[in-house]
């Protein structure tokens, strides 16, 4: 619940940022002129990149949640995180399918995660998002 609530309060603070970022810009819009037109397209230009990332990093957060929330009957194997990080591995290595498995590539990434390598343990759970869209999508069809 703490986590929910830092992240609408992030969520408001960006969108007062925005709502300041569209203020300067109509500022300088009203201006005129060749200067402050290019400025207030600079402004609009930051503006939509600031609800762009949000929105992504929102969408990514909810969905990695969800996996989270389907995920979690499943134990972790090893108490020492070196030792699930090269479980899971080795798991994606060797077993068949493992590769076009979500939940392989979503344990790797609590194993990155709990190794403290947040870069590989995002990239791990992008392509256990990207896997468990594609299931979704097959079971509809």
């Amino acid at each position: 619940m703490r986590q929910k609530l830092m992240v609408a309060a992030l969520v408001l603070i960006t969108a007062a940022y925005a709502w300041g970022l569209g203020w300067i810009a109509w500022g300088f819009w009203r201006a005129g002129g060749g200067i402050g037109i290019g400025l207030a397209l600079a402004v609009l230009v930051l503006l939509v990149l600031t609800v762009w990332v949000t929105w992504r990093e929102v969408l990514f957060g909810l969905e990695a949640g969800g996996l989270a929330r389907r995920y979690a009957g499943t134990a972790v194997e090893h108490e020492e995180p070196r030792e699930e990080f090269e479980a899971a591995r080795a798991h994606l290595e060797s077993a068949p399918g493992a590769e076009e498995d979500w939940r392989g590539w979503f344990r790797l990434a609590l194993a990155y995660d709990a190794l403290r390598d947040r870069k590989q343990a995002r990239a791990a759970t992008r392509r256990a998002i990207r896997l468990a869209r594609e299931e979704r999508a097959g079971a509809r069809s």
